[in-house]
C-alpha cells in the first residue's frame, strides 16, 4: 500500500463515518418528532424510548449505508479532482484503475461485512424494535394476527409439519401435511385437507395416510383422525413461524428445501435468497458508478457529478426492485 492509497482510503472512510453518523442522527431525529408524542400519550419510559432507538440504528445504517458509500466516494474523489492532485497523479504515470483500486477493495469487503451484518445484527435488533412499538408504545395485545399462510414445524426429530394457511380466529388449518422420517427416509406421511383444535387435541379431516416400507406404499383413507401427540397449540402457531422474509440466509435456505420436499411453490423464497446476496454488493457497484464521475473535473464542480451519480444509483435501486416484482410473476428468472 502507498501513500497515496492510504491518503485516499483515510479521506474515503472519514467522510464515510461522518456521512453515516449524519444520516444516523436525521433519522432518528424525524423518526423521534413524529413518534413523540404516541411515547407521551402511552407513558413510555425515557429508558424504553431510549432503548428502541439503540434497536434502530442498526438498521438505519443498514439502509443508508449505499448512499453513505456513494457520498463518500463522490467527495474523496471530487475534492481531489478539484484540487489537481488526480491530474498530477496521471501525469506521474498513475492511471485511473491503479487510483481507484483501494476504492473498489474497500467496497467490496464492506459488501461482504454488510451482508454479514444484516444477516446478524439487523434481524435481530429489529425484531426487538418492533416488539417494543407493539407492545410497549401501541400496547397492542400478543397474538394480533389471527391468520397465518405456509407455516412449517419440526416438533419432534423425526417429524416434520406443514400448513397452508391457519385460521387463528377459529383454529383451523388447511392443507395440513404431517411427515414423519427414519433418518432422511419418509416413512410416513399423512395429508388432510383440514386441521381442527377440538378438545385440546388435533383433529384431522379428510385424511389420507401413505406408509413406505421396502419399496411398497400403503395408502389408508379416514373421514376423521385424531393425532394426539402433536407438541403445538393453536396459540404456537401464530407465534413460532417466521415469514421468510425474516430468516437469516442459511434459515431460508434449508425452508426452501424442506418446501421443495413437500412440493410447494417456493419462487418467491429463492429469490429472496438471492437478494441477500446480491442487496449487499449495492455498495461496491455503487463505488464503479460514483469513482469515475466523481474523478472527472467539471467547471461545475462536484454537483453535476453528485446529480449523475445519485440518479443513476436511484434507477439501480429501481432496477432492483422492479427484478424482484417481476420475479415473484414469474416473469423473470430468479437468478437473473
Amino acid at each position: 500500500m502507498t501513500l497515496l492509497d492510504k491518503y485516499l482510503i483515510k479521506k474515503f472512510l472519514y467522510i464515510l463515518i461522518f456521512a453515516i453518523i449524519t444520516f444516523v442522527i436525521i433519522f432518528l431525529v424525524v423518526d423521534l418528532i413524529e413518534n413523540i408524542d404516541k411515547f407521551i400519550d402511552h407513558n413510555v419510559t425515557f429508558f424504553t424510548v431510549l432503548i428502541y432507538y439503540l434497536y434502530y440504528i442498526p438498521y438505519i445504517i443498514s439502509l443508508t449505508l449505499p448512499v453513505s458509500i456513494l457520498l463518500s466516494c463522490l467527495f474523496s474523489l471530487g475534492n481531489m479532482s478539484q484540487n489537481n492532485e488526480i491530474v498530477a497523479q496521471k501525469s506521474a504515470g498513475i492511471s485511473l484503475y491503479r487510483l481507484f483500486t483501494p476504492l473498489f477493495i474497500i467496497g467490496f469487503f464492506i459488501s461482504i461485512v454488510a451482508g454479514i451484518f444484516n444477516e446478524t445484527v439487523v434481524p435481530w435488533t429489529n425484531q426487538q424494535r418492533f416488539d417494543i412499538y407493539r407492545y410497549q408504545v401501541k400496547r397492542d395485545p400478543r397474538n394480533l394476527s389471527q391468520n397465518r399462510n405456509n407455516i412449517y414445524i419440526q416438533d419432534i426429530p423425526n417429524r416434520k409439519v406443514t400448513i397452508a394457511f391457519f385460521n387463528g380466529k377459529h383454529n383451523e388449518a388447511l392443507n395440513v401435511s404431517l411427515q414423519y422420517f427414519d433418518g432422511y427416509n419418509l416413512i410416513k406421511r399423512i395429508d388432510a385437507k383440514k386441521m381442527i383444535w377440538i378438545d385440546e387435541t388435533w383433529q384431522l379431516i379428510n385424511v389420507i395416510q401413505r406408509s413406505f416400507k421396502n419399496t411398497q406404499e400403503v395408502i389408508t383413507n379416514y373421514d376423521t383422525l385424531l393425532v394426539n401427540d402433536l407438541l403445538f397449540e393453536p396459540e404456537n402457531l401464530l407465534e413460532l413461524q417466521k415469514k421468510p422474509e425474516e430468516m437469516s440466509y442459511f434459515e431460508l435456505k434449508k425452508f426452501i428445501v424442506e418446501m421443495t420436499r413437500i412440493g410447494a411453490e417456493v419462487r418467491k423464497w429463492i429469490l429472496e435468497l438471492y437478494l441477500k446476496i446480491s442487496y449487499p454488493f449495492a455498495n461496491f457497484i455503487i463505488i464503479l458508478f460514483g469513482a469515475p464521475l466523481a474523478a472527472q473535473k467539471r467547471r461545475s464542480g462536484t454537483a453535476v457529478g453528485i446529480g449523475i451519480s445519485l440518479l443513476v444509483c436511484f434507477i439501480y435501486f429501481i432496477f432492483i426492485r422492479t427484478g424482484q416484482v417481476l420475479g415473484h410473476q414469474g416473469y423473470l428468472s430468479t437468478w437473473f
